[in-house]
């Protein structure tokens, strides 16, 4: 793969000479491993999420902390998938911490006020993976209710996140998590800090850290290397000097520049200030809004206000080939017709007409005839991909890639602010500072360079990878052994069983727990069973495995689903001799039904075994 191309999208490719990028595909691909993946800005963690949403084969959703970040990343927020609260969660018992504790959810009452239709708690159960995008906005606490609700939906309380596999995608060195002063006065309890990383899941089962190295954003090395000592807390006097060069006082608009501030109402009112200063007539464009849209997802204008002249951004990239704007890229309003608009850019005679746009709000839903999880869309946004662009904040500038910026941030009131701020830029040519930095302006987290220690180096990556490969095939060759969806019916069945009032009840409830019983003995020489897989992977003797599988396959078909069919078989039997027992007989009949579903796997794995022998074929 090294040196070549893959395609991602229509029109987009990777770069596959990426080591980073290529050993986080392959984690996500080729084990169950949970990932963490980071990388400063402009390295393609978005890139990364969309490769791995059409490439990746497995069961797979997307989860984000906000609206607008799920509709960016094509899935559903954290709240709406899982059926969280919006408070606090203690990962504990919520009392015995005075005032405020009342306001928080433990384990018992998050659980016991979960509100998540059978449907949904399948979809789960389906899951592969799950991705979390921007989860360096996810609170610690809203982790570790993440993990609770996956282990009780996934009935699976030994592994984390239930067994499904994580995918964690952020960068936090760029801005928190928003934690109120209430909220932090009871998380404060329980937690050292507000990351995600300061979550209890996490501290016991820390994921695969990799950093994404590789830069695309910005080309001059003298300013990556910059933006990366101000990324990492190691900024030096002499960086801030270098940076202090550009400082222009008294700087004015200028064509082609946009303001990145730090407060909404100053971005608002530079906007403002500036379209009412253009002499010419005001058009206002109204978004189109179909079906189910939360008005606080919206990653667009509702109502979008444009003259001719204005200064604009686009918000989205094209999508035609070759591209002629991208999220970020600054232009200028040439003409406002029945056409449309359209918009110039002054590094370039292109004028472009800019078509519609559409971002889609979706929910994830399970296909009852083939079982796979999928996108079901539930409403649209569609706008032109504009916006005024005199002045944006920082917070809103975060994936946008800007040619020409005026700074101001002596008001910068965050951690990773400034760093945001200054890595939206593609060069230092292309910066302007309103007002001179201060080294003290540059604030980095210390809980976040202390984090980033934990991250694997390649050569401990390559190990890893090889172990967790081995891993993971081993266990996807146990699971053809074992009966977990076959529990899960027995158990879906027990209460219609013990409902009935007619036939014969005590033998239904006597076969019941006869099979189930086998199943769950069945179920723990699988998990022995796995071990031994993987010793034979690591041996590479394909002929010693293939005798080995077979020798499996033929004793759980003979010990285990032979045995059940036969039992089916004669108690289906006796059901023919009562009335009033059709419920009963159809239960039995589903049973039977997957048994022989089973079966057929099973002897797949043995050719020795025919498939007209046995009970139930």
């Amino acid at each position: 793969m090294r040196g070549h191309m893959l395609p991602l999208t229509d029109t987009e490719t990777i770069d596959t000479s990426n080591t980073q990028f290529r050993q986080a595909v392959a984690f996500v691909t080729n084990t169950r491993e949970h990932l963490f993946l980071t990388g400063r800005a402009g390295t393609g963690k978005t890139t990364f999420l969309k490769y791995i949403k059409e490439h990746c084969g497995k069961q797979c959703a997307v989860i984000a902390p906000t609206g607008v970040a799920a509709m960016n990343a094509g899935g559903e927020t954290i709240h709406s998938f899982l059926q969280l609260p919006f408070g606090p969660f203690a990962p504990g018992r919520a009392s015995g911490f005075g005032t405020g504790m009342a306001e928080a959810q433990d384990a018992h009452s998050l659980l016991a006020n979960l509100r998540m239709n059978e449907m949904k708690k399948k979809l789960i159960r389906r899951l592969d993976l799950l991705i979390i995008d921007e989860v360096s906005m996810v609170r610690a606490d809203v982790l570790d209710a993440i993990d609770l609700v996956l282990r009780h939906v996934r009935r699976d309380h030994t592994q984390p996140f239930g067994g499904v596999q994580m995918v964690l995608i952020g960068d936090p060195y760029q801005l928190p998590p928003v934690v109120t002063d209430e909220d932090h006065a009871i998380l404060g309890h329980f937690y050292n800090g507000p990351y995600f990383f300061d979550s209890w899941v996490i501290r016991q089962y820390p994921p695969v850290y990799i950093e994404l190295k590789k830069i695309y954003r910005q080309k001059e090395q003298t300013f990556i290397d910059l933006l990366n000592r101000v990324r990492n807390g190691n900024a030096l006097q002499s960086d801030v000097d270098l940076l202090n060069e550009r400082y222009r006082p008294g700087t004015q608009q200028e064509e082609g520049y946009i303001v990145l501030c730090t407060h909404n109402h100053i971005a608002d009112d530079i906007n403002k200030r500036a379209l009412d200063g253009i002499d010419a007539p005001l058009h206002t464009f109204e978004a189109t809004i179909n079906g189910e849209v939360n008005e606080r997802s919206i990653p667009g204008e509702r109502l979008l206000q444009l003259k001719k002249g204005a200064q604009v951004m686009f918000i989205k990239n094209d999508l035609q080939t070759p591209r002629r704007y991208y999220n970020g890229k600054i232009g200028k309003v040439a003409g406002i017709g029945t056409g449309g608009i359209k918009v110039s850019f002054t590094d370039s005679s292109e004028t472009v007409e800019v078509p519609l746009d559409t971002w889609r709000s979706v929910r994830y839903t399970l296909n009852k005839q083939t079982g796979n999880v999928e996108e079901e869309e539930l409403g649209s946004f569609t706008q032109f991909p504009l916006r005024l662009a005199w002045a944006v904040t920082v917070h809103k500038s975060q994936g946008l890639t800007l040619e020409k910026a005026i700074v101001d941030l002596n008001r910068a009131f965050a951690p990773g602010q400034v760093y945001v701020a200054l890595s939206r830029c593609t060069s230092l040519d292309g910066l302007v500072l309103r007002s001179p930095l201060e080294l003290h302006n540059i604030l980095v987290d210390e809980r976040v360079m202390e984090f980033s220690q934990y991250e694997n180096e390649e050569d401990e990556l390559d190990a890893v990878l090889a172990e967790s490969e081995l891993k993971a095939k081993a266990l996807a060759l146990q699971q053809r052994f074992m009966f977990g969806a076959l529990l899960e019916l027995m158990a879906q069945h027990l209460p219609d069983l013990q409902k009935v009032r007619s036939g014969p009840k005590e033998q239904n409830l006597a076969l019941h727990e006869k099979i189930t019983q086998r199943l769950t003995g069945a179920e723990a020489h699988a998990a022995l069973f796995g071990k031994q897989l993987q010793t034979l992977l690591a041996e590479a003797n394909e002929e010693k495995l293939a005798a080995r599988l077979a020798a499996a396959a033929a004793y759980f078909d003979k010990e285990v689903l032979t045995a059940c069919l036969q039992w089916v078989d004669e108690h289906l039997a006796l059901l023919r001799e009562y009335q009033k027992v059709l419920r009963q007989t159809r239960i039995w009949m589903e049973v039977k039904e997957m048994l022989v579903v089973r079966q057929k796997e099973m002897r797949s794995l043995s050719p020795a075994l025919s498939l007209g022998e046995g009970g139930g074929l």
